[in-house]
């Protein structure tokens, strides 16, 4: 069932969403500010009302295929930190691997893999694409509307742990997505030719 706050129009409770950003706002200004005199606190009360209000509705995204929206910020904050520390310990590992690459240029073997997680949540889509670039190696070239992500990868060692699925699954854990993770072997490129200058 929908319910509506504003202009705010989606799936759950816009109640909750508002309710959550109207609290984030204050904690931040009560840290910005670092004033606790009761003028400065009703004005941060008042000015995280508004703002929430007005904002709200630029920060849910709405799903194409099902036309269902969610709000953005709906994201357990501890479970997003404990992904955050994961996917640091990931690109710093990825770094050294990458550079051990480049320096023996014999690892270095392009190809462009592929698998497929049709998530329901956009926000979930746009993470995993977002953390695939952040990872030394690996490169989200295209998302299509089935879900089937095309993923460069600078050599084997980063296509396999890419396709090994953990980042797919830990993002899916996050949004609480039930969708399925798969590889797509057979769509594998491996015959980039490398740039002349290697």
């Amino acid at each position: 069932m929908k319910f509506n706050l504003g202009n705010i129009k989606v799936n759950g409770s816009p109640l909750t969403y508002f309710v959550e950003l109207s609290a984030f706002l204050f904690i931040l200004w009560l840290m910005l500010s670092g004033r606790m005199e009761p003028k400065f606190l009703i004005m941060g009360v008042g000015f995280s009302l508004m703002t929430a209000y007005i904002c709200a509705p630029f920060l849910t995204v709405k799903n194409q295929k099902s036309g269902k929206e969610y709000f953005l910020m709906r994201v357990n904050l501890f479970k997003l930190s404990g992904y955050y520390v994961w996917l640091f310990k990931e690109i710093f590992l990825s770094g050294l691997e990458v550079t051990k690459a480049v320096l023996n240029k014999s690892n270095v073997s392009p190809r462009v893999v592929y698998f497929r997680i049709d998530y329901e949540n956009p926000t979930a889509a746009a993470l995993l694409a977002a953390s695939i670039t952040l990872t030394p190696g690996t490169i989200t070239l295209d998302i299509n509307e089935m879900g089937v992500y095309e993923v460069y990868a600078l050599n084997g060692s980063c296509a396999e742990s890419l396709l090994s699925g953990k980042m797919q699954t830990k993002i899916g854990k996050l949004y609480g997505e039930t969708c399925q993770y798969r590889a797509l072997p057979e769509l594998e490129t491996n015959h980039i030719p490398p740039d002349t200058e290697w």
